[in-house]
Parts: structure tokens; sequence; C-alpha cells
């Protein structure tokens, strides 16, 4: 596949703001005032991952608690109507986790766990027939591990670890095909504040790339080579603005993907991608509030690309996408001013619509089933 060309630096030019359409709603998010939640336990939850950890069909909820403190991190599964009423705790141990993910990395057909945590142990469990999961050696360093990502980086056919710390090295744990991460590469400086990796053939080489949002500085991009080097790397985004989430679409179907930032106390930002990946024409969209987690999806499936923002002490949005790169605001539920550390989209009870889910820290982490 052809490369693009690369042109570097390109100074950040602000092109506008999104205009907020107020055209009537047809759309729906229902919470039923509580009722659709994952436990009920508040809990310093740090995120879901919505898998199907028992391959019954439908898709199950890995709860991230602790943070900086230990807790309890859980499975709960679905019934396959949307509804989480069975728990399973995952390890023996509370642990002061932020993610969580889940695959099959021994390759013996059943899925397996592994965990980020915050200065102790990450943590990797087997599956087994049975669904029970047995501890394994743990994988990485203990550092400030913020986020946790997978993806087959070497092209071997197994699923290798991305991790994402905070004032520490970044790593790449490769799998060796039997669920041994022995092998640790490192990307970014020590000094980096990374609190997120999205892994995505941003230049259509054929070769992985990774997109980080750092919470001082600028953002980058570390383009990937057949040596997993990652040496060429390129910045984008305001380096006086904490960026705490990101999301990858084309967002305007150009054919490029855009990255979607989550920002604190700015306005959240569409970076365009382009043939330069200079991603210097950007559009601002809301208010400015404290936005830990972003997601892009078509949530009401009318072609254009929605965005859910999870907000610290403060209401969480939808915006709907509508033609022009306008959108339609929609408040989720206004009594409550949580903080939403993380945003997952699913279909939870398999309508054919993708769902809400919240991970709020000490609060109940509540679902919002969409319907049109």
């Amino acid at each position: 596949m052809k490369s693009r060309k690369i042109l570097k630096n390109i100074p950040l030019v602000i092109s506008g703001t999104i205009s907020m359409t107020a055209m009537s709603q047809s759309v729906s998010f229902q919470n039923a005032d509580g009722f659709f939640s994952i436990g009920t336990q508040s809990n310093r939850t740090a995120s879901i991952t919505l898998v199907d950890v028992d391959k019954d069909g439908d898709l199950d909820a890995l709860v991230a608690n602790g943070r900086h403190w230990a807790e309890q991190n859980y499975i709960y599964y679905n019934d396959g109507k949307g509804g989480f009423k069975m728990a399973r705790p995952i390890g023996s141990l509370l642990d002061a986790s932020y993610a969580i993910k889940s695959a099959d990395f021994n390759n013996d057909g059943f899925m397996d766990i592994a965990v980020a945590n915050d200065n102790v142990p990450n943590a990797l469990y087997f599956g087994t027939e049975d669904n029970n999961f047995t501890e394994q050696p743990s994988f990485g360093a203990i550092s400030p591990s913020r986020n946790l990502e997978i993806a087959d980086l070497d092209n071997d056919g197994d699923v290798d670890l991305i991790i994402s710390n905070r004032k520490a090295k970044n790593e790449l744990c490769l799998n060796d095909g039997q669920g041994n991460f022995t092998t640790v590469l490192h990307f970014g400086d020590g000094s980096d504040q990374t609190i997120q990796t999205l892994v995505t053939d941003i230049n259509d080489d054929g070769h992985q790339d990774l997109i980080t949002a750092e919470r001082q500085g600028k953002n980058k991009i570390y383009l990937g080579d057949e040596k997993l080097s990652f040496t060429q790397v390129l910045e984008f985004g305001n380096e006086n603005v904490e960026t705490r989430s990101i999301s990858i679409a084309d967002m305007n179907k150009d054919g490029f993907q855009d990255i979607v930032t989550g920002n604190l106390e700015a306005k959240n930002t569409i970076y365009f991608g382009d043939e330069r990946l200079s991603f210097d024409k950007i559009l601002e969209f809301g208010e400015e509030r404290m936005t830990y987690s972003i997601q892009v999806a078509d949530l009401d499936q009318d072609g254009h690309m929605d965005i859910v923002e999870g907000n610290s002490e403060g209401r969480n949005y939808v915006l709907l996408g509508k033609d022009n790169m306008e959108f339609q605001e929609i408040g989720l539920r206004e009594d409550l001013q949580d903080d939403t550390y993380h945003i997952s989209v699913g279909d939870l009870n398999n309508d054919g619509l993708l769902d809400i889910v919240e991970a709020n820290s000490g609060a109940w982490n509540l679902y919002y089933r969409t319907r049109l």
C-alpha cells in the first residue's frame, strides 16, 4: 500500500467552531432512573470494557476499579437482554486498576484477561473451560499505568499489549503466541504524561501507528515501521491543553482518519486528517467542560458519526452528527454530575443499536439504552 507524504512541524490553525443545531430529537437514551446499572457499588471505577468474555454471543462488562487505591475488579455477565445480574471477582487480590482488556492471549480457545495497575504489578489471568481464570506472571514494569490496549503490533497472529504510563516510558509487551510477554519495547519519554494510546494505521502504509493523549504537552503520533521502532513522531494539539481521551474516525467522510480529543477546561476538538498528516485543520465543539472520556460511534444509524462526552462533576452529553459537521446536543441525566472516567459503547441488548456505558468514580456505573 502506498505511503502518504508527511510534512512535519506544520503549525496548527484554528479554522472555526462547530455550530450546535436545534433540530428535533429522533433518538433517546434511556436509563430507567438508575435501574440500568452495572453493579450498585460506588467504587472508584476507572474504566469499563465491553467484550464477550464467556463467548455466549453478548457483551459482558469488565470493570476496572481502584485507580490509586486497592479495590476489587469484576466481570459482570450479560444475560443476553442487557441485564448484568451475575458477577465474578477478577483475581484474589485488590488492585489499584485503571484498565482491563480481554482476548485469547495464549491461543487455547478461551478468553483471557489483562489488567493495567497504578504502581503495583499488572495482572494477567488465563481463562479455562469452566470460565474460571488462573493468575499468571505479570507483564510490563511496575509503573503509573493509565491505559491498556490490545493489538497485533508485529503481525505474527497473536495479540500484544500496549501500556500507557504517566511520567514513565510507555510499553509494548509482545506476545510469544503462548501468552508470555517477556519482550518489552518502549516508546515516548519518561517525562511524558500519557493517559491513553490508540492503535491504528493512520498513514495507510501497512504498519500500525500509535496515537497518544497527553496530560501535559502536545499529543503525539508515533509512526510504525517493520522494526517497531516508532522513532518518527508527529505532534498535534495545543501544548497548554490537557487532553484526557482520544477517539478516531473519519468524521467528515473524506477518506482520512480524524482524531477527536476530550480535554479539561477547554473545548473538545476534532483534528481533521489529510494526506500530509498535518492535522492543522481543527474544529471545536460544545462548551468548555472537564471531559475525561470521549467516544465516537454512529448511535442513531444515520451515517454520521456521533460523539459521547464523559465529564467530571458535570452532565454527560451526546452530540449527534448531522450534515455539514453540525451536531445536535443531547444531555444525559441532568440530575447527575458524577466523575465519569470512561465511556464505552456497544449493543448490550442485541437490538442492533449501540448503547452507552458510564464508568463513574464514586458512583454507580450506569448504562443507557439507545431508542430510535
